[in-house]
């Protein structure tokens, strides 16, 4: 197995899992402490981690689209899995601030 594409993979995998946790862990925190700037804060640095595996994506991505090689593997699969997994549970996140917003008022 190419060992860029290991390598690319458990970057993907890191990035996507530590932003869907910081997500998860934003909402878990509005329900304690009812603040939700300290939660849309905490979602949008959970962002920022997406976005590092956003980037790897699209390298890989734009890789492929210039004609070079880009390895399938179950592995590389699995990491694409964890990154749309965690584009959802972040966009499920900021809806859900924005629902207890409007329901606090």
């Amino acid at each position: 197995m190419d060992e860029k594409i290991v390598e690319q993979s458990m970057q993907l995998i890191l990035y996507a899992g530590t932003g869907r946790s910081m997500v998860l862990e934003a909402v878990k925190k509005l329900l304690e402490d009812n603040d939700v700037v300290k939660a849309k804060a905490a979602i949008t640095a959970a962002g920022k981690e997406i976005g590092k595996a956003h980037e790897i994506q699209t390298a890989l991505m734009a890789a492929e689209c210039d004609g070079e090689p880009v390895e399938k593997s179950i592995l590389l699969i699995h990491a694409q899995d964890h990154f749309m997994n965690a584009l959802t549970v972040r966009d499920m996140g900021l809806l859900m601030v924005q629902m207890y917003e409007k329901l606090e008022k």
